[in-house]
C-alpha cells in the first residue's frame, strides 16, 4: 500500500580554521601577572556567534518520482516531501601573548568568533499535490515541523560555544609561563585543536538533529499522514500512478 513519505538531508560542510595570530616579541605588552605554575587567571575572551539564518525556499516544480530518485527511494514509501539543509562554518580564534617575567611569556585568549551560515534550506513538495488540496497541507506541515528543527540549531550552537569558551579559558590558565620561542607553536597548536573542538561539537549537534528528524520520520507517522485525508486520496491514486 503506497504511504506518505519524508527524507531529510541536513549536512555540516567542512570547517574552515582562521588563524589569527598576533605575536611580536619586540612590542610584547609587559605585566606583573607571574604563576608559579600557570599562567591564571585570564580574562575571558569576547565571544559572537555569527549564525546567518536562511527562510526555507518552497520548491514545487519536482515530481514524486525525482523526489523518491533524490531520497535515494525505498520500496516501501513514496517520498512526496523532501527538506534539504546545508551549512558552512568557520572558526576564527585570537590569542596574544602578554609577558610574565624573566623572558617568560602567558597566552590571554582576546576573541572567539565562529561564523556559521546556512546555504540551503528547500523544502519540495511533489508537483502533483495541487496547492490548497487536503494532500498538499498534510506534506507541507510534516515539512514544516523539519524546518522547525533546522532552525532550532542556533541556540544549540550558542549553547555549546559558551561551553567551549570556558573550556579555552581554563586551558589557557593552567598553561605554564614560557620561553619566547615556544609562544608562536603554543598559538598555532592551540588555533588547530579548538579549530576541531568547535568542527565536532557542530558534528554532535548534528547528529542530534537527524535524532529529532527522525522522530517524527517513522512508519507510524507515515501511515497515519497516508490516511489524514481519507480513502482514494491523492496518497493512493495519484502519486503511485506518477512515481511508476
Amino acid at each position: 500500500m503506497p504511504a506518505f513519505g519524508q527524507h531529510n538531508r541536513l549536512n555540516v560542510l567542512a570547517v574552515l580554521v582562521v588563524a589569527s595570530v598576533m605575536f611580536a616579541l619586540l612590542a610584547l605588552p609587559k605585566s606583573t601577572v607571574a604563576q608559579t605554575n600557570g599562567c591564571g587567571p585570564v580574562q575571558t575572551p569576547s565571544t559572537t556567534l555569527e549564525f546567518i539564518q536562511m527562510d526555507p525556499m518552497l520548491d514545487r516544480h519536482r515530481s514524486v518520482r525525482w523526489l523518491n530518485s533524490r531520497a535515494g527511494g525505498s520500496p516501501r514509501y513514496l517520498v512526496t516531501g523532501l527538506t534539504e539543509y546545508e551549512m558552512r562554518a568557520s572558526f576564527n580564534m585570537r590569542l596574544e601573548p602578554r609577558e610574565a617575567r624573566f623572558g617568560r611569556y602567558c597566552l590571554t585568549p582576546v576573541t572567539v568568533n565562529p561564523r556559521v551560515e546556512v546555504v540551503k534550506h528547500l523544502v519540495y513538495v511533489a508537483s502533483e499535490l495541487e496547492r490548497g488540496s487536503c494532500e498538499y497541507n498534510v506534506v507541507y506541515a510534516h515539512e514544516g515541523e523539519h524546518v522547525k528543527i533546522n532552525q532550532g540549531m542556533e541556540a544549540d550552537i550558542q549553547a555549546s560555544l559558551d561551553d567551549m569558551v570556558g573550556d579555552i579559558t581554563r586551558t589557557v590558565a593552567a598553561m605554564p609561563p614560557m620561553s619566547g620561542e615556544n609562544v608562536a607553536r603554543s598559538i598555532k597548536r592551540l588555533l588547530s585543536e579548538y579549530g576541531r573542538e568547535f568542527k565536532r561539537r557542530l558534528n554532535d549537534i548534528d547528529r542530534s538533529r537527524r535524532e529529532d528528524h527522525k522522530r517524527i520520520d517513522t512508519p507510524e507517522q507515515y501511515d497515519k499522514l497516508s490516511r489524514a485525508c481519507g480513502p482514494n486520496s491523492a496518497f493512493d491514486t495519484v502519486l503511485p500512478r506518477a512515481a511508476r
